[in-house]
């Protein structure tokens, strides 16, 4: 796919349309407490002129994360399984492939390595605990920008849920490398942090 076309199945992807842009109305989630939460919605994706789009559902449980892409970018589904030093990955036929396979067919399907360790904390809208970052906000889009591991990741809308203001629309940028991820629906467990 050439890099219009790249863009074209972006904005259909994730709406298209300008949005007001909505800063957060509540303070962030503290994600030593938040740990339990499911985010579904759609996410587009250009690496070096290539690009691609689809849906996908988050699951945050303690340290694990899965996220299941559905759709093109998925090349029908996939779904990954971390926890932040180990990777698997399980394709549309049902194969798990472990840490080195995995990676290497995470490249090969959307031309980049994603940052998958920080992008579960910028999911939150906060910056990963992990490597030095800087966050700042603003009253236009985008209202907040978190700068990190080589990463500018800018936020234009946020929602209240479950008592703090969690990310809709945001895009995260590195060097040809452009991810955007729209949230349709956050499922919080308690505001304590523990598990359903």
């Amino acid at each position: 796919m050439n890099r219009t076309a790249g863009w074209l199945v972006l904005a259909a992807a994730c709406g298209g349309c300008a949005v007001a842009p909505v800063a957060p109305r509540s303070l962030p989630p503290d994600p030593e407490s938040f740990q339990h939460w499911t985010a579904s919605g759609r996410l587009a994706l250009v690496a070096n002129g290539e690009g691609g789009s689809g849906s996908f559902t988050w699951g945050q449980h303690g340290a694990e994360t899965t996220l299941s892409i559905r759709g093109p970018l998925g090349a029908g589904a996939m779904q990954v399984t971390t926890d932040g030093q180990s990777l698997i990955v399980t394709d549309a036929e049902g194969r798990h492939l472990d840490t080195e396979q995995a990676g290497a067919l995470l490249r090969r399907r959307l031309g980049t390595d994603l940052p998958l360790a920080e992008l579960r904390y910028w999911m939150l809208g906060v910056p990963s605990p992990g490597s030095a970052s800087s966050v700042s906000d603003a009253a236009v889009s985008p209202v907040r920008v978190i700068e990190q591991s080589g990463w500018r990741v800018g936020y234009d809308t946020f929602t209240a849920t479950g008592g703090v203001s969690l990310p809709e629309r945001f895009t995260a940028t590195q060097g040809a490398v452009r991810l955007k991820v729209v949230v349709d629906d956050w499922q919080v467990a308690a505001a304590s942090g523990q598990g359903p």
